[in-house]
């Protein structure tokens, strides 16, 4: 009787351990809690960001992108060891995610270790394999991480890269034509960013001002100058009118109006997409050529360019102000979160605030802003 007993112990211990090792994680609720975070991290709500991290984490422990938004959530609140952790292990749990590698190079470029960030591009380069989408993934985020450190030749041949291909997004005109515009260089960023003919977005309006701006100081005919003011004021009509908050004085550019390439991650039940790289629309190639000096394609009266809803890719609004950006935290003092382009001097300029203040308030050894990161202004 004994033998019996304890047979049927056995037994129901084995059914439990059985159940126990059955029980799948709860994928739906992970991927609700994902999604929160990016709103939140979008918000710069920084805490609860990683507090609705920690829990899609819980619920699916071997979701790479809770890792993902975790680590990015860490970054905000520049807790950076915690942050380079939290990549490691998005990318142990899925080593062929060619975002997770992407992502884990932007983080050492915003933290300035540049032969890290490049060690992590090769690889993201390697994982893409002939995946369009994800090489131009990478190569425009290593343009980004170029132009971040001055190196335009090398942003240049990175973007190049991408726009070399048929169908090339947005992204890769926007950085472009940055690039050159920071060399001063109007008429090739007009020709880029005149070559995009997809749908426009206040980035899109916002670049073809300051290139075609930048081409009123070349030697233009008169007939030329008259026309290029007249596209000039159009733009700008268009853009207020695509964002109505924007103004005149708004419209010329700063640093920080470069497009973020930070991946948004949008969750579905049962998959993960990614929407920094894709358009709703396609776009044709562009030649390699380059237009002469006082040319360029888009100076003629019948030039017009389309008025449709941006397409989904992550912006900063080029429109908001410095104060809109402007937060409080908990104890009261007031900061914004370093966006790409945002220099410790032109923070200076906007805030009023000192460069040396801000280098002791920020306990900053160099002048560098590390990337998505509190920058405190009191």
């Amino acid at each position: 009787m004994t033998n019996h007993n304890n047979l049927f112990l056995f037994s129901l211990i084995s059914l439990g351990l059985l159940a126990c090792s059955t029980v799948k994680p709860n994928i739906s609720t992970s991927n609700s809690y994902i999604n929160s975070a990016n709103i939140l991290l979008k918000q710069s709500q920084s805490s609860a960001a990683l507090e609705s991290a920690n829990m899609a984490i819980k619920q699916n422990p071997h979701n790479g992108y809770g890792y993902l938004v975790q680590a990015k959530a860490y970054q905000q609140l520049q807790q950076f060891k915690s942050a380079e952790n939290s990549y490691s292990r998005a990318i142990n749990e899925d080593d062929g995610n060619v975002e997770f590698r992407t992502a884990y190079a932007n983080f050492f470029c915003a933290t300035q270790d540049y032969s890290q960030a490049d060690v992590n591009y090769q690889k993201a380069l390697k994982i893409a394999g002939n995946n369009e989408s994800g090489l131009n993934l990478v190569y425009i985020n290593r343009g980004d991480c170029y132009t971040s450190q001055n190196n335009l030749e090398s942003a240049i041949d990175s973007y190049s890269q991408v726009l070399g291909k048929p169908n090339p997004p947005l992204a890769a005109y926007l950085g472009i034509t940055y690039a050159y515009i920071l060399q001063n260089n109007y008429p090739r960023a007009s020709y880029f960013i005149s070559s995009y003919d997809g749908p426009a977005t206040p980035e899109l309006l916002q670049m073809k001002i300051t290139a075609l701006s930048g081409l009123q100081s070349a030697n233009l005919s008169p007939k030329n100058r008259k026309i290029l003011a007249n596209r000039i004021k159009q733009l700008k009509q268009q853009l207020k009118d695509l964002s109505p908050e924007t103004t005149d004085e708004t419209i010329a550019i700063t640093s920080n109006s470069k497009v973020s390439q930070t991946p948004v991650i949008t969750v579905k039940p049962n998959s993960v997409e990614t929407t920094s790289v894709k358009n709703s629309k396609p776009m044709q190639a562009i030649s390699n050529t380059s237009p002469t000096a006082t040319t360029v394609k888009t100076l003629n009266s019948n030039s017009t360019t389309k008025n449709t809803p941006p397409t989904k890719i992550k912006v900063n609004s080029v429109a908001s102000n410095f104060k809109s950006r402007i937060k409080t935290s908990s104890t009261g003092r007031h900061y914004v979160v370093i966006e790409k382009g945002d220099t410790l001097y032109n923070i200076a300029e906007k805030s009023h605030v000192p460069s040396t203040k801000l280098i002791k308030l920020n306990h900053l050894k160099t002048d560098y802003v590390p990337l998505d990161t509190k920058f405190f202004l009191d």
